[in-house]
């Protein structure tokens, strides 16, 4: 008796082979002409994916290698559409011809039982992968990788099972192999591979940190996403469940937004129903810890307090950029009364900040707040994009300095501090602003409910400890 084939011992295996695998230089060409053809009918591979639970890249594969990417071919063998499989296996699909290319592949998938596996990481795959075609290299020809994994790649040079069964050692496949295929899909972006199902698909707590991006509507094929997907159906968010396809629709918005009414962050308050997973959903959804924010900094802390003292703070007369506080925020710069003070605000907090502790102010001195951004970057001082805020709030820091490009002629822009960040919002202390928001605002306000996504150029953070 042969001793079964087993996933386990060939974990490593896989692993290695994928991860060095590399497409042969005489082969390029034609892999990326079958990368193309597969990305250009992505969603017809999504849509027969979502239906049996079967990744869209390894039924593209599979489709590649068994009917040359035909649409009027069976996924089993590549037998025309317009009768039942005559080779193995014959006489599929069972009911009368001729058969679509998605009712006749589905019955594939379930046939060979890719629509009931469960582990599509990357050995679970290509161990699934290699099956679908046969052990007969591994078992009787192991000095030769298989072709339908590895052929067009470095892992395979010659060896091949002819037409009529036979082994021919000088035989060389003519077929790109799956996995070679499927690592020229992973350069295109495609998330090729998802974990093994785990706790996120029953009940039970299933911790995960933080993944350091936040998901909403229209992230796609996501091994992320789908991790939610699961995770959403096994706490009954969604009637009926969730197709589990890595896109984040509307009906996966809807099932978050439910888990968010219901739900609190692990500080016990309610969670914003916004439909976006963020860090404090994330913790909530998973059980884990929400990413730490860092220990304040002494300098941002001091910048803080001497803003909160100012707020209140108002033009005389309302309308001139003058008045005794204003015009001494715009000493601070070397300007006199009459201009634009925001940024001038800013760098007053940090003077007044730095002379009470004694150390020299590490914020430049500019009221221009463009020159600022731009300097900031010059200078070596900590800038986080707008993209790098919007993927992960926890990079902003109460004390750091917003900065919005408001498009004006001469590069003006408005700016002001972060005092406290409420998931994807923000409170501020702004000088030069008005209860809208406006850069040519009379006063010192605090304002709640800046959108982070709002801010289109970024923060500065002058933190010491970064």
């Amino acid at each position: 008796m042969s001793t079964p084939i087993r996933l386990e011992a060939l974990r490593e295996e896989y692993t290695r082979l994928f991860n060095s695998c590399t497409t042969a230089p005489d082969r390029t060409g034609a892999v990326e002409r079958l990368a193309a053809r597969i990305l250009a009918q992505q969603e017809r591979y999504r849509a027969l994916g979502a239906i049996a639970a079967v990744p869209w890249p390894v039924i593209a594969v599979i489709h590649a290698l068994e009917s040359g990417l035909r649409f009027d071919r069976h996924l089993h063998n590549g037998d025309p559409l317009h009768a039942r499989t005559r080779r193995v296996p014959a006489g599929r699909p069972p009911g009368e011809p001729p058969f679509s290319w998605e009712r006749s592949a589905l019955d594939a998938l379930h046939l060979s039982g890719l629509a009931g596996w469960h582990d599509w990481g990357l050995a679970g795959t290509l161990f699934r992968l290699e099956a679908y075609n046969g052990w007969g290299y591994r078992k009787y020809h192991p000095e030769v990788r298989s072709p339908y994994l590895w052929s067009f790649s470095g892992h395979y040079r010659k060896g091949k099972y002819a037409a009529d069964g036979r082994f021919d050692p000088e035989l060389v496949s003519r077929q790109c192999g799956a996995a070679t295929l499927l690592k020229a899909l992973e350069t295109h972006g495609v998330e090729v591979f998802d974990e093994p199902a785990t706790a996120e698909t029953t009940g039970a707590p299933a911790t995960l940190d933080y993944p350091g991006v936040m998901l909403r509507q229209g992230v796609r094929d996501s091994a992320l996403v789908r991790r939610v997907q699961r995770r959403l159906n096994a706490l009954g968010c969604a009637a009926p469940a969730l197709v589990i396809d890595g896109d984040f629709g509307s009906k996966t918005e809807a099932a978050l937004r439910l888990f968010q009414a219901r739900s609190e962050d692990p500080r016990g308050e309610p969670l914003v129903v916004d439909g976006i997973l963020g860090p404090l959903t994330w913790a909530a959804l998973f059980g884990a810890e929400p990413p730490r924010r860092r220990a304040a900094d002494r300098l941002l802390t001091q910048v803080l307090e001497i803003a909160r003292g100012e707020i209140g703070v108002r033009e005389e007369p309302p309308g001139s950029n003058r008045g005794p506080r204003v015009e001494a925020y715009l000493a601070s710069t070397g300007l006199d009364g009459g201009h634009p003070w925001c940024a001038a605000f800013v760098h007053w907090c940090f003077a007044e900040a730095a002379r009470g502790l004694g150390i020299d102010n590490p914020c430049i001195n500019t009221a221009g707040v463009l020159d600022h951004w731009n300097r900031a970057g010059h200078e070596g001082v900590r800038r986080i994009t707008q993209a790098e805020a919007s993927a992960d709030p926890t990079r902003v820091q109460p004390g750091a300095i917003f900065v919005i490009d408001t498009g004006d002629p001469g590069g003006a822009g408005h700016t002001g501090l972060v005092e406290r960040i409420e998931g994807a919002r923000l409170v501020t202390i702004e000088g030069n602003t008005n209860v809208a928001g406006g850069r040519e605002g009379i006063g010192v306000l605090r304002r709640h409910g800046r959108k982070i996504n709002s801010i289109n150029k970024g923060f500065i953070d002058y933190a010491s400890n970064g």
